[in-house]
């Protein structure tokens, strides 16, 4: 006997019939034990059903005939489900539909080695066929710069981050991360998460995550790495620069580090959100000075002035107000 939980919900025909002579319901316990079924436990529930039944059946034929005999008294058969125990249903819940933790080897030397070498085929050559013409200003501002940061760019694309890479000298690419929406980049089991996390570059990051989001990034600018993010949490439709989330802020003053700005602009006519296939357009990329958050008194205020550094690469006013939202955002998708 295998165990189904049945949901019903009562018909306008079956709720009055039931209100008139509430012995309808053993009447239909009975039909469902003539039919073969055991009915072992029943709940009358408020919501989106009525009933929630626990019965046994010896096969889905059984259950069909049931389903058949209550739908004949004026009850609807919403479904009829194959039970699960309680453990078993509760690590289901626990499941997550998406790979939350990075693969910690990508820092080692064989798959930054590996990284370094793969870089063209996966990133680079995209890049000078559909970048084109593809102009950097501003290279001087890294000149003289060496130690891990955090790059901050616009979110127009899903080019956006080969162009960035392209964008910034080898000494900083050679040892950087970026970080991935988790929802988009490691959501399914068919696709091979580590050859995003090898060749791309990019670890996970869970959007609306919470704090507990920066451990890792925080964990590799302390260890001399550094990481691309996208403060605005998604890509923009507008191709406007958005507000920022405030984890940049924060990973910038626990790692007291830099935080060096890069504006993309043409890319929304590269690849668009919505977009699959990339088509050539002219690209630029803007890289502004590296802004250091030391002596800064809040999280908002590094916020604010973060943003505005990348407003002022894109020729946009600042925003003298604070960005309105506290979650620590890093998605690079979305």
């Amino acid at each position: 006997m295998a165990t189904y939980v049945v949901l019903t919900k009562l018909t306008s025909a079956g709720r009055k019939s039931v209100n008139e002579d509430p012995g309808r319901l053993a009447v239909v316990r009975a039909q469902a034990e003539r039919c073969g079924v055991q009915v072992r436990q029943q709940y009358a529930t408020l919501g989106a059903y009525d009933f929630v039944t626990v019965i046994e059946a010896p096969d889905n034929a059984a259950v069909s005939r049931v389903s058949a005999e209550i739908s004949a008294i004026g009850t609807t058969v919403l479904a009829a489900l194959p039970a699960i125990g309680l453990q078993r249903f509760t690590e289901l819940l626990q499941i997550q539909p998406y790979r939350t933790e990075p693969h910690r080897w990508q820092t080692a030397p064989w798959a930054r080695l590996l990284r370094r070498a793969g870089r063209y085929f996966v990133s680079t050559r995209y890049v000078r066929r559909y970048c084109r013409p593809f102009e950097i200003e501003g290279g001087e501002q890294l000149r003289d710069f060496r130690g891990p940061a955090i790059v901050i760019a616009n979110h127009s694309s899903h080019f956006d981050t080969p162009a960035v890479l392209s964008a910034l000298p080898e000494r900083i690419t050679g040892k950087i991360l970026i970080a991935a929406a988790a929802d988009k980049f490691y959501a399914s089991r068919k696709k091979r998460t580590w050859w995003y996390s090898l060749f791309h570059g990019t670890f996970p990051v869970a959007r609306g995550g919470g704090t507990k989001q920066l451990e890792y990034p925080l964990s590799l600018l302390r260890g001399g790495w550094s990481i691309l993010i996208y403060p605005e949490g998604g890509r923009s439709r507008s191709g406007q620069v958005q507000r920022f989330r405030h984890g940049v802020a924060i990973m910038a003053m626990r790692a007291r580090c830099p935080v060096i700005p890069v504006y993309i602009e043409g890319l929304r006519d590269v690849m668009p959100k919505g977009q699959r296939t990339p088509r050539p357009a002219a690209v630029s990329a803007r890289i502004g000075p590296p802004v250091s958050l030391a002596g800064v008194a809040s999280i908002p205020e590094g916020t604010a002035l973060l943003e505005n550094a990348l407003r002022t690469l894109a020729g946009l006013p600042p925003h003298h107000a604070a960005a309105p939202s506290a979650e620590p955002a890093l998605a690079s998708g979305g």
